[in-house]
């Protein structure tokens, strides 16, 4: 019994540690309709997201989750998908992803593709870079600089949102590689343009991404891991997450202290031990 008791106390302890001090938080999910070698047979979110749902919502903190592009395999199973997210018991946005469908049935059902909110200091942007080859531009450009102008100014902290992984390149950020680059142009404005936008706020910007984690590359194991990464640079955190894989399957829940400090737990979907991948922030190599 004593030893029992020892037990559960530890685990409330670590547990407890993990969102001490924490005011709100979120999470991200990417790929969530989970093995492409499946071609979209079982419709509706990847089931080891799914048997995680109880999981996120027992999270009293987490005030709303973001799925990071790719909810479906084809937009036909969107009713499917639709009913799963249904069962968690906080809002979800979504960031549009090249298998979701085209602009104006996406539209349709969820309202514009790039939009942003602000809660509790501080300010979410969801961008859509299918609407040009990856580009952020024209009216999404004007958007995203009259957010960052105004209502950037207002805040502790910038969190951005999209399906691809806008900063890869294979001379900055070699790793890990996108599972697609479909429809990217051959010049992007990342590093021209948006990147430079975002280190001018002189606010720490997360940006995150959820094209990864599809394919499992076991043979590389954690030296060149394909299911998430962290890396910063600057003001700017880039993050990635992703599941499909059936390996190093992830999310990430994004907590933010009352002092506007930002942590993250990165959240195994594969096996029993919740945090068994580590500290996101262990990956810090874009290049490893």
């Amino acid at each position: 019994m004593k030893l029992r008791i020892l037990v559960i106390a530890f685990v409330c302890l670590f547990g407890c540690s993990k969102t001490e001090g924490v005011k709100h938080s979120f999470f991200v999910a990417g790929h969530t309709y989970g093995d492409p070698n499946n071609k979209g047979k079982d419709k509706g979110l990847y089931q080891p997201f799914k048997d995680k749902f109880g999981f996120i919502n027992e999270q009293k903190k987490i005030k709303f989750g973001v799925l990071l592009g790719d909810v479906v395999w084809k937009p036909n199973a969107w009713p499917e998908a639709q009913e799963d997210i249904s069962k968690l018991k906080m809002p979800i946005y979504i960031a549009r992803g090249n298998h979701d469908g085209p602009l104006k049935a996406f539209e349709s059902k969820f309202g514009k593709s790039y939009q942003s909110f602000i809660q509790n200091d501080a300010l979410f942007i969801i961008l859509d870079p299918n609407i040009d080859q990856w580009n952020i531009s024209n009216e999404q450009l004007i958007f995203l600089k009259n957010k960052l102008r105004i209502e950037g100014k207002k805040v502790k902290n910038i969190f951005i949102f999209t399906h691809q992984v806008l900063w890869w390149s294979k001379e900055k950020f070699a790793k890990p590689k996108p599972n697609s680059i479909q429809n990217r142009a051959s010049k992007t404005n990342f590093w021209t343009k948006i990147e430079p936008l975002l280190s001018s706020t002189n606010k720490p910007v997360f940006l995150f991404a959820g094209d990864v984690g599809a394919f499992s590359k076991e043979h590389r194991k954690k030296d060149h891991i394909t299911e998430y990464s962290y890396f910063t640079e600057g003001n700017i955190t880039y993050i990635t997450s992703g599941m499909g894989g059936g390996i190093r399957d992830n999310f990430v829940i994004v907590d933010i202290h009352n002092n506007g400090e930002v942590t993250f737990r990165l959240i195994h979907l594969n096996g029993e031990d919740k945090f068994g991948l580590g500290n996101l922030e262990d990956y810090n190599n874009p290049n490893k």
